[in-house]
């Protein structure tokens, strides 16, 4: 599995969300770590799992606040997003509490979805705020 190599066409141009962003892709690294050509512990996975949750709803939280305060149109579109990513990332911590769950297919999957989740949602609907927040004075 390849890990996530941040470069400028992922940034916002904002630096608050490039470095919340970069730092969901560090999370998303460390459990590419985990699985890197050994069988993760489960305890090790739902730390991760539940980081990636918590910072999630911190990250997710910081953009959508801004959605509100700054009466951002694509808002609803862009919280459907959100609350999908969510609910995923939900199921797999749900998926690791159980005692017959398979560790290293569950660390692949969630490595490989928060990965390719992030890059394409920034790509696609981040990159979209970005010039009207901008115009709202975020740098």
């Amino acid at each position: 599995m390849e890990k996530f190599i941040w470069t400028e066409k992922y940034s916002v141009g904002i630096t608050l969300i490039d470095e919340q962003h970069q730092h969901f892709f560090e999370i998303t690294n460390e459990i590419f770590d985990l699985i890197d050509g050994k069988s993760p512990e489960r305890e090790a996975l739902f730390a991760y799992l539940e980081e990636l949750g918590d910072y999630a709803l911190y990250h997710l939280g910081t953009e959508e606040k801004f959605f509100d305060e700054f009466k951002y149109e694509g808002a609803p579109e862009h919280r459907i997003a959100h609350n999908a990513f969510r609910e995923t990332v939900g199921k797999y911590i749900d998926e690791a509490r159980k005692n017959n769950a398979d560790i290293a297919k569950l660390s692949e999957n969630t490595a490989s979805f928060a990965s390719g989740w992030l890059k394409n949602h920034i790509l696609a609907m981040d990159k979209q705020y970005a010039p009207f927040f901008r115009e709202h004075g975020l740098r």
